[in-house]
């Protein structure tokens, strides 16, 4: 059986409970794969071996749990991806770095950053309207033509979230210009996933599939996130 490798970034900690709920939604997720799935988790400071290595990891996966260890390693690694066309998912903190680092580098807003950990400069990411730490809400995916609506099929789900910062309203229309698009908001107008158009795989969530995932039902975006990676090992 083939066999793929991808790469967790992040820094775990069993006592985090949305962390834990990720290792088992990649359980759950196995089961629906015709192959050999590794998870190998990376701690923010050991990215080194990400950085370093060509092709080792057929995906990468920037988890929740930011501020990183290594923020900077995190952005490294992101940049690593979107400009080697390496498959990267970001969910919650991933999402907010990944449309962070964009920001900085394709965009050359050099002064960008995150509220939370710089409440100087351009803050990017900004604290939401309402905490969504342990809240769900009704998502509306807008983009017919994106990943989000090509595998789940509906204009409307129910997300999951664990989080307090998302995408400053007032930098929006900067952002969101082709190939680099937002997807599905809130019923504020709030961004709640983008993809990078073209690209193998450059998406985000801010709400996290890894909360919305059981044995009977694998979240289907994160089976689909994984067969993206197989495909990649292949090529390769």
């Amino acid at each position: 059986m083939k066999r793929i490798t991808i790469a967790l970034v992040g820094d775990f900690d069993e006592k985090i409970h949305t962390l834990v709920a990720l290792n088992k939604s990649i359980d759950h997720a196995r089961q629906a794969l015709s192959f050999e799935l590794n998870a190998e988790w990376v701690p923010t400071v050991d990215v080194d071996k990400i950085l370093s290595s060509s092709n080792y990891y057929d995906g990468l996966w920037i988890v929740p749990g930011s501020p990183y260890k290594n923020d900077e390693g995190v952005f490294a690694v992101i940049r690593k991806a979107r400009e080697k066309n390496i498959p990267i998912l970001g969910s919650c903190g991933g999402f907010q770095y990944m449309v962070l680092e964009y920001a900085k580098n394709a965009l050359n807003i050099h002064e960008a950053n995150h509220e939370e950990t710089n409440p100087g400069g351009i803050s990017i990411i900004s604290k939401l309207h309402c905490s969504l730490k342990g809240q769900q809400e009704q998502v509306e995916i807008k983009d017919k033509n994106s990943w989000l609506y090509r595998v789940l099929k509906t204009d409307e789900i129910v997300g999951s979230y664990y989080c307090s910062y998302g995408v400053n309203p007032q930098f929006f229309e900067k952002i969101n210009q082709p190939p680099f698009t937002f997807t599905a908001f809130a019923s504020t107008g709030e961004v709640r996933a983008f993809e990078l158009k073209g690209h193998r795989f450059f998406n985000g969530t801010l709400f996290q599939p890894s909360l919305d995932s059981s044995f009977e039902t694998p979240n289907p975006l994160l089976v689909n996130f994984f067969n993206t990676c197989s495909r990649k090992a292949i090529e390769m």
